[in-house]
């Protein structure tokens, strides 16, 4: 389940979605009123949903993870939360909230948690209707008010839908690739590239994870914890059975899986 679903079921309703702007790119709202561009400032963007049950109503956490900076009763959005999750690779900005938010910097939060209530507050304390803002970014501290305002990625491939992250087994042992394959930050398509691991290149890992459809594994480049896709991941295969019939993007050996699968939660 991806976030936004999360909140549908929660008994919220989509007022504005980024997916379905008459422009046709992926957050180009333009949103105008009276000859007012009030996308201006983002140079015509909207990277986040807007959703919207009740004034006042508890908003959730989409997933857990750690309140982090930009958290503030005055915030870019008015009242904002941003809950920032390393497992799966993003961090979550929930604004225009009640100015009497419900969590603090560096408080540990879980999914369900109320973050604060649906509100109407904003930067420069202009009428607008009760909502919720909700943007998600990778993973990480953005530089800039402007930047921060206005980075936003698709939600709707990040699986929220146990808390804890991605499915995670804390095996070990190598993989030699016969594919080109991105390195990530993350278990995450979404997640930035920091570079190509190339055919016949052989590496080792200690982290297993199912995210995306796909199977990841955590490795380690420069010094650095990184992660790589290894294969896409099909209904009732396993991973030593998706190696076995040569489904991998490489192959796999030395597995040691004696400590099992990691707990959620």
């Amino acid at each position: 389940m991806n976030p936004i679903d999360y909140l549908v079921g929660q008994g919220f309703r989509i007022t504005s979605d980024p997916t379905r702007y008459r422009s046709g790119i992926w957050g180009k709202r333009d949103y105008t009123l009276d000859g007012y561009n009030y996308d201006t400032y983002c140079g015509g963007y909207h990277r986040a949903y807007d959703l919207a049950k009740a004034h006042l109503a508890p908003v959730p956490a989409v997933c857990g993870g750690e309140v982090v900076q930009g958290t503030n009763r005055h915030g870019n959005f008015g009242g904002t939360v941003v809950v920032a999750n390393k497992a799966l690779g993003i961090q979550v900005i929930y604004g225009h909230l009640a100015r009497n938010l419900k969590v603090k910097i560096g408080q540990t939060i879980r999914q369900g948690d109320t973050v604060g209530l649906q509100s109407n507050t904003n930067y420069d304390n202009v009428p607008m209707a009760s909502h919720l803002h909700i943007q998600f970014q990778n993973y990480g501290y953005i530089a800039g008010e402007r930047a921060f305002v206005c980075t936003g990625i698709n939600p709707l491939k990040i699986n929220v839908s146990e808390e804890g992250g991605p499915d995670t087994w804390l095996w070990q042992g190598h993989f030699t690739a016969d594919s080109r394959i991105r390195i990530r930050d993350h278990p995450s398509k979404q997640a930035p590239s920091r570079g190509i691991i190339i055919p016949g290149t052989k590496v080792r890992f200690d982290r297993l994870y199912v995210n995306e459809g796909l199977w990841w594994i955590r490795i380690t480049v420069g010094g650095k914890q990184k992660c790589i896709a290894v294969g896409e991941k099909q209904t009732g295969v396993t991973f030593r059975r998706a190696n076995a019939l040569g489904r991998l993007w490489g192959k796999a050996g030395g597995l040691d899986t004696s400590r099992g699968k990691k707990k959620k939660g």
